[in-house]
C-alpha cells in the first residue's frame, strides 16, 4: 500500500507550530486516473480549481489545525491502525453548495459499503476523541472532491449518475498540509497498516 506524497518527519517541526491534517484514504493509481476525467468533464461545467491527480482521496477525520506534538502522538499510534477491506463503487457526481466543491462518490444503494465506512468513520474518530481531538457535528458522507471554489447554481439538483469505478484503496494515513508559494501541497506524516489477506 502506497500513498503518492511527499514524507514529512514531523520532528523536523517545532512541537507548538500547527499543521492543518486530515485522515484520508487514497485510491490507486487507475482509480485516480478516472477521478481526473471525471474532474475534467466537471470543470467544463463548473469550472473552479481541480483536484491534483496525487491529491484525490476520501477524508475519514479532519483535524483541521493540529499542534505536531499531537500529530506526533497520533502518528505513532496509526501506524498500528489496520485498514479494513471495504468494497466501494464510485457512481454519482454531486456538489456541496456552500463550500463550492464538486465531488464523486458512492449513491446511497450501495447499504453495505456505507455502513462499513461509517464503522470505519467512528472507530477512527473514537481514537481520536481519546487523543483529545472534538469531532465535528457534520454528517459523514464519502466522497472524493474533484473541485473545489465551483460555480454552483442554489436550488437545483447537480446529482448526475457516472460510469461505476471501484474505489480501490491504495493506503490511509495521516496527511499534513504544507503551506506552499502557490498553494498547499500535502504531505504524508503516516501510514496505516495495510489489511490482513487470507489465512
Amino acid at each position: 500500500m502506497t500513498i503518492p506524497l511527499p514524507i514529512l518527519d514531523l520532528k523536523q517541526s517545532g512541537a507548538e507550530h500547527v499543521f492543518r491534517a486530515f485522515i484520508g484514504w487514497w485510491p490507486d493509481a487507475p482509480t485516480r486516473a478516472w477521478l481526473a476525467e471525471q474532474a475534467l468533464h466537471a470543470h467544463a461545467i463548473y469550472g473552479g480549481r481541480m483536484m491534483q491527480p496525487d491529491h484525490f482521496h476520501l477524508t475519514l477525520a479532519f483535524l483541521d489545525g493540529s499542534r505536531v506534538s499531537d500529530l506526533q502522538t497520533l502518528a505513532t499510534q496509526m501506524a498500528q491502525w489496520t485498514v479494513p477491506q471495504i468494497k466501494l463503487d464510485l457512481t454519482i457526481r454531486d456538489v456541496f453548495e456552500k463550500p463550492r466543491v464538486v465531488w464523486a462518490g458512492p449513491d446511497e444503494s450501495q447499504t453495505q459499503a456505507l455502513a462499513a465506512l461509517q464503522q470505519w468513520h467512528d472507530e477512527i474518530w473514537a481514537k481520536l476523541s481519546a487523543l483529545g481531538w472534538t469531532q465535528p457535528p457534520r454528517r459523514f458522507r464519502p466522497h472524493v472532491s474533484l473541485l473545489r471554489h465551483a460555480r454552483i447554481a442554489a436550488d437545483q439538483s447537480h446529482c448526475h449518475a457516472l460510469p461505476t469505478q471501484a474505489f480501490v484503496g491504495d493506503g490511509a494515513g495521516l496527511i499534513v498540509s504544507v503551506p506552499a508559494e502557490l498553494r498547499s501541497q500535502y504531505h504524508l506524516a503516516a501510514l496505516m497498516k495495510p489489511e490482513r489477506t487470507g489465512a
